[in-house]
């Protein structure tokens, strides 16, 4: 089988990387090629960090939430790898801080350490009424697209650098 994937920013590579550890060894031949215009230290995910940590209200979408679940799982199992430091992974604690009530958010029991603010907290951000505290995951994509790109290419991914109009070019 030959897979396609069309850019490589985080979600192009990590993407590469899921199938490969998904069907490596259920499909055989299996190719995977990279394209895109431009490759790391060029993409726009190199110019950001990415806090993993899902927007405050998912309307109740259950595959959302549960794909939220196994990336965070997925992205803390690297901690205790050797490669965490070149994966650019790392906990990273804050305040998310509300004008308003809000109901709990969906990933309240995937992160680590939530809990809502106490007052004494809340005191310490003016204008803000609500709010709660956790650690979530920080991938630094500097840091994390060039080991997904050598993860790729010690497992024969081939990448080709140029732009793509239509799938018929691939």
């Amino acid at each position: 089988m030959r897979v396609c994937i069309i850019g490589a920013g985080v979600i192009g590579l990590s993407t590469a990387q899921s199938i490969y550890q998904h069907f490596h060894d259920r499909i055989a031949p299996l190719t995977i090629e990279v394209y895109a215009d431009v490759f790391t230290p060029l993409t726009t995910s190199d110019g950001a960090a990415g806090l993993w940590q899902p927007y405050l209200y998912d309307k109740g979408n259950v595959q959302e939430t549960k794909w939220n679940k196994e990336t965070f799982q997925y992205l803390l199992s690297c901690l205790s790898s050797p490669d965490s430091v070149r994966m650019g992974i790392f906990l990273q604690s804050g305040y998310n801080l509300c004008t308003e009530p809000l109901p709990d958010p969906s990933f309240k029991d995937t992160v680590l350490g939530f809990r809502k603010l106490t007052q004494r907290e809340l005191d310490m951000f003016p204008g803000y009424s609500f709010g709660w505290f956790n650690t979530a995951l920080m991938v630094e994509g500097k840091t994390y697209l060039p080991w997904l790109m050598d993860w790729l290419r010690q497992r024969k991914v081939k990448f080709y650098q140029r732009k793509i109009g239509s799938f018929k070019e691939v």
